[in-house]
């Protein structure tokens, strides 16, 4: 840890995220789930959507961008398929409640999708992939967001840093987890870089003009994701666009509202959640051997020098959780002043 950070529990940091959330009018029941995901991401070391997005969705749930204590409701329904209306409210709400249908109707059928239309930001998509695992199946959750980022050879946002995640069972192993952006990188990391003072890579971003960017504070200012290795990043990004957005009858490309710019109106965020019931392919037991052996076989490859190990697919994830709910979760100096500050606003007891 360095020494311009401080470590507050899990506990702690889950209880101050739903106290700020129930004091914005938002149900105790929607603030734990909102405060769950957050905490979520902070355990498992992906900081970039944790408690770092309490302050902007404030903001928002405060300038009416984001409505509290909204029911998504059913629009069309199938056996195996729903379309669900999130209300505009908040997307961790409705994305488990998208979530949670998916597994009941893949309980029923064997595979199942929902799509979620009038959404907003869900945080990170594996705390509901994950959901599934619990439930014994493969589970898949992916998201568009405001545009970021600009298709191979452009200058202007067209796609969002459209995230997939996909969670599958693996016996004896932590479940493997893939949660990736489209992008080289989450805009959180920007934002982390320039509280921390850092440098980013300059493969991560453009300035305003086009131009690749070590600067944060240069590509925070009207800047630009560059989309993970090139071409095929943006073709990944347009067809989750498509398979959530399109698909579902929500906004798309320019159509979806960016988090951090007007705050009062929709995002108009689009979602898509699935699941797989295993035992309906071949049995659960002999799915999760198989997924164990493949594991092995990853584990086992001979390393490349420089190499001291070989991970899989949430694995960091799994055991920074298990070293952060036992040491506690780092805060950087400049979100503790953000966080001290939001305490006093919302006049909720201060973690620090």
């Amino acid at each position: 840890m360095s020494a311009q950070e401080t470590k507050v529990s899990a506990g702690a940091l889950l209880r101050f995220s739903a106290a700020c959330f129930e004091k914005l009018g938002v149900t105790p029941r929607d603030a734990q789930i909102t405060a769950e995901n957050l905490l979520f991401a902070n355990l498992r070391g992906v900081d970039s959507h944790g408690v770092i997005r309490l302050k902007i969705y404030t903001e928002r749930l405060r300038a009416g961008g984001f409505k509290a204590n909204v029911r998504p409701r059913i629009v069309s329904e199938e056996a195996s398929c729903a379309l669900l209306d999130a209300g505009n409210g908040l997307g961790q709400v409705a994305g488990v409640e998208a979530m949670k249908l998916a597994i009941a109707k893949a309980g029923q059928t064997g595979a199942a999708l929902v799509g979620l239309k009038n959404s907003n930001h869900f945080g990170a998509a594996a705390f509901y992939a994950i959901q599934a695992v619990e439930s014994g199946m493969i589970g898949f959750a992916a998201t568009n967001a405001g545009a970021s980022m600009a298709p191979t050879g452009g200058r202007e946002g067209r796609l969002g840093n459209n995230p997939v995640a996909i969670a599958v069972p693996a016996g004896k192993y932590p479940p493997l987890v893939l949660d990736m952006a489209t992008g080289a990188v989450a805009w959180g990391k920007i934002f982390l870089a320039q509280q921390k003072g850092e440098k980013i890579p300059a493969s991560w971003a453009l300035d305003k003009n086009g131009v690749p960017t070590d600067d944060p504070n240069a590509a925070a200012d009207r800047g630009l994701i560059q989309p993970f290795g090139g071409y095929k990043g943006y073709g990944l990004s347009l067809f989750i666009d498509i398979l959530t957005g399109v698909l579902v009858g929500g906004g798309f490309s320019t159509h979806v509202k960016s988090l951090y710019q007007k705050l009062e109106s929709p995002s108009d965020v689009a979602q898509t959640f699935a699941a797989i019931k295993i035992d309906s392919l071949m049995l659960h037991a002999e799915f999760c051997r198989r997924v164990e052996e493949i594991i092995d076989l990853m584990h086992a490859c001979p390393r490349a020098p420089g190499s001291d190990r070989i991970y899989v697919p949430g694995e960091i994830e799994h055991e920074t959780e298990q070293r952060r709910r036992s040491e506690g979760i780092p805060i950087n100096a400049t979100l503790r002043e953000e966080l001290i500050a939001l305490a006093r606003d919302l006049g909720v007891p201060s973690l620090f």
